[in-house]
């Protein structure tokens, strides 16, 4: 189901945005953090699972990683804060209740900026950024399911955006804005792939129909894990509503929210519940944690430690780099790759550009393929700029480069000492040069032909042959050059 341009609605659309904070340990034990990829149900104790007796202990870590994201997202913090009891039944929830916060968040009252629809840029306010423990997780078969304990009792996030987002394009602005805030601060690695960052979107749809303004009861949709998701999701249950609302259907009855799942395999979203409120959650302070005062020295000492914000680096690198808006970007989407971007020019004396191609190009292809993160890079900034400042100096062309490049990722070598070994260097002697040229010109009797016939594609043949007998070696534009003068 697609929506058509100029569609007789406005979207409107909210993000409840789920993210575990790096932390070592899990929210109210000592537990590791780390649960992914762990056997079922080995990361777990007593506190995690909510067995009689076993009392929480605050993580302070994740504490000071939420005030952390809430004054980089321009929030308040309120002076008093408190945990609370929400109680519901879910089979990945061991205890029954998820310790959480309720009226009142550890941060409040913030906003971020992303890049408007049609241009210049737009205000989107955070309501609140409140931090509670997350819930185990399920795993589905045919006709059963099997439950993990590991993910339970982990520190998580939940920042709550006004709902402000007017499109697809803004809620895709907004989590894509949000997660680079989130890398940056190092607040969370915000792996979507891995459950460890998760969006709940609240849509709904807003039309004049019969000189009034309608506005009917809103769809969130659960648990989308990429922005694909949230693309395909949003895009369908915003059509979905208008077409439910057209064909006289529940939602003009209907007086509170539902909550729907998405399905990628369908391509559509289907109903979950009907939304809880708030007193269905019977929530109440926790009674095994005391509420907690922020001293506002303690929020002034974390301010200080924030470091340079995505948005700022991006037009700082463009401002001293030269760089396009696409390069940019790119560098600056995960802070290990700007810092070895910075790293390579600043301290290996490269070329910018030249720097940001190979970084953009052959290091995230590989990093891509053997499945790496960008902090996993095995060529250190000093050994890439060396091979920069080789193609630079006409050392070596860029197919050896690559060459090279590969080399240098298996081994540990520098690029001179690979290139040393092999034997690789440019060869840019005319007259060794015009040899190897003569030799093809005498050999490759049709393709000469060609090109004197006219067919000035051929020369490309020629100047592979020149190129293939040299062993890639020679410099390519002092062959063209010479093949071109001797074809005539």
């Amino acid at each position: 189901m697609t929506v058509a341009a100029g569609r007789p609605y406005e979207v409107v659309i909210g993000i409840e945005t789920h993210v575990e904070l790096g932390t070592r340990s899990k929210m109210f034990c000592g537990c590791s953090a780390k649960w992914f990829g762990s056997p079922p149900n080995t990361v777990v104790c007593p506190v995690c699972l909510g067995l009689p007796g076993a009392l929480p202990v605050p993580n302070r870590r994740a504490i000071e990683l939420s005030i952390l994201a809430g004054l980089a997202l321009h929030c308040e913090i309120p002076e008093h804060t408190k945990f609370d009891r929400k109680n519901y039944m879910y089979p990945d929830l061991p205890k029954g209740y998820q310790i959480s916060q309720y009226d009142m968040p550890l941060t409040v009252n913030g906003w971020l900026e992303i890049p408007a629809d049609g241009g210049g840029t737009k205000r989107v306010g955070i309501i609140r950024a409140h931090l509670e423990e997350d819930t185990g997780k399920l795993l589905h078969a045919d006709g059963y399911s099997l439950v993990d304990f590991n993910r339970s009792g982990v520190p998580l996030l939940e920042i709550v955006s006004r709902p402000e987002l007017s499109s697809v394009q803004e809620a895709l602005a907004y989590a894509t804005t949000l997660r680079e805030i989130l890398i940056h601060l190092a607040v969370s690695e915000f792996r979507l792939e891995e459950g460890a960052a998760r969006f709940d979107t609240n849509v709904s749809i807003r039309f004049r129909e019969g000189g009034e303004v309608r506005w009917p009861p809103q769809s969130e949709i659960k648990n989308l894990n990429s922005l694909r998701a949230l693309e395909q999701a949003v895009t369908f249950e915003s059509q979905r509503l208008w077409e439910d609302w057209q064909a006289g259907g529940e939602i003009r009855t209907r007086k509170a929210k539902i909550t729907v799942g998405w399905s990628p395999d369908t391509g559509r979203t289907f109903l979950q519940r009907r939304k809880e409120e708030a007193e269905d959650y019977r929530y109440f302070p926790e009674p095994d944690l005391v509420t907690y005062g922020p001293s506002r020295e303690s929020v002034e000492a974390l301010r200080s430690t924030l470091p340079e914000m995505p948005e700022a680096r991006r037009a700082r690198i463009r401002r001293d780099y030269g760089l396009s808006e696409y390069d940019t970007r790119i560098l600056v989407s995960e802070p290990p790759l700007a810092a070895y971007f910075e790293s390579v020019v600043k301290d290996g004396g490269a070329d910018p550009k030249a720097a940001a191609n190979w970084i953009t190009g052959e290091i995230l292809r590989y990093l891509r393929e053997k499945g790496l993160r960008s902090s996993d890079i095995p060529i250190w900034p000093l050994q890439l700029a060396g091979l920069v400042r080789l193609v630079a100096a006409g050392e070596i062309n860029t197919t050896v480069a690559k060459a090279v490049f590969a080399d240098m990722w298996g081994s540990g070598d520098d690029a001179a000492t690979i290139v040393d070994r092999k034997n690789l260097r440019q060869v840019s002697d005319d007259s060794a040069i015009a040899a190897v040229i003569d030799e093809v010109i005498a050999a490759e009797t049709k393709a000469v032909a060609d090109y004197r016939g006219g067919n000035k594609r051929a020369i490309e043949a020629l100047f592979g042959k020149v190129m293939g007998r040299m062993q890639g070696k020679g410099n390519p534009q002092v062959v063209r050059k010479l093949l071109a003068e001797k074809l005539g």
